[in-house]
């Protein structure tokens, strides 16, 4: 409220949250990617269902959203430029063999170490702490969307991630509290493989990184040239910044492990289920939730 209201009396609050709401629609349609992507077809079928009771009530509601969406849309685009159109082409998988062989590595990593420190984290800390980890995090990585986004030549966007990098930085001490949130100004990653991407870098093969698992060759060299230069390597001491992190992807697998675990999913072949899903995924980022027929 506190934020709201100095927005209001600066006269920014309007404009941010027309331009938030924009930038909302992607941040959803992303967060269905992921759930999607973990529970499988199963999982998407109790999704449907929940979907459908709802979807009367839903209907009228969704229309008139849409619909202001779309006259805001009408008069400020979301970028300058679109993607080029070797971003809508899905990588191939010339390395399948070795990536399988990857894959495999992270799964039993995942299984034997990773889950079960998540489940001891997930008992042992209360959630408004693995909340404000994450959000410190996520605090951080609204700078590096900010400077994507500009790059990209998405104003609308780029002005909600520096709002609330400057607004969750200060009132929200230094990330912990994302009160931005809280005004309607909803966080969207943009990184500088999306960058690459949007200036018209093929994404080149698919691979599979040991602990950091898919990727493509375009996203894996953005990641090995941004890593000097990512704000999380600027916290000192050194092991402040690997325990932010390690508590950080900690929050984020135990998030995920009450959904796993209920999907009831059976997958003849993890591999071939979990590359699709990462490259539709990229591809719906890189368009913002609408990529091309």
């Amino acid at each position: 409220m506190l934020l709201r209201y100095l927005f209001c009396s600066l006269g920014l609050f309007p404009a941010l949250q027309s331009a938030a709401q924009s930038v909302d629609v992607g941040h959803s349609f992303d967060l269905a990617q992921i759930l999607d992507a973990e529970l499988g077809a199963d999982g998407s079928q109790t999704l449907d269902a929940l979907r459908s009771t709802h979807e009367s009530a839903d209907l009228v509601a969704g229309g008139n959203e849409l619909a202001a969406h779309a006259n805001e849309l009408a008069v400020e685009p979301l970028s300058f430029f679109k993607p080029a159109d070797s971003a809508a082409v899905l990588a191939s998988d010339p390395f399948e063999p070795v990536n399988r062989l990857v894959f495999r590595f992270n799964e039993q990593l995942d299984r034997r170490l990773i889950r079960p420190v998540a489940r001891v984290y997930l008992q042992t800390l209360p959630g408004p702490l693995r909340d404000g980890f994450s959000n410190m995090l996520l605090n951080l990585d609204d700078l590096v969307s900010f400077l994507n986004q500009l790059l990209q030549a998405k104003p609308s966007k780029a002005a909600v991630s520096l709002a609330r990098f400057i607004f969750n930085s200060s009132f929200g001490i230094v990330g912990f509290f994302d009160i931005a949130s809280e005004a309607g100004l909803y966080h969207e990653s943009e990184d500088l493989g999306q960058t690459f991407a949007v200036w018209g870098v093929p994404s080149g093969p698919y691979v599979v990184l040991p602990l950091f698992g898919p990727s493509t060759f375009r996203d894996a060299s953005a990641r090995v040239l941004f890593q000097p230069f990512a704000p999380i390597r600027q916290i000192k001491p050194s092991e402040t910044r690997y325990g932010l992190i390690a508590a950080g992807l900690l929050s984020a697998r135990a998030e995920l492990l009450e959904v796993s675990q209920s999907s009831g999913l059976l997958v003849i072949d993890r591999y071939l289920f979990a590359r699709d899903a990462f490259l539709q995924r990229r591809r719906n980022q890189i368009y913002d939730g609408e990529p091309p027929e």
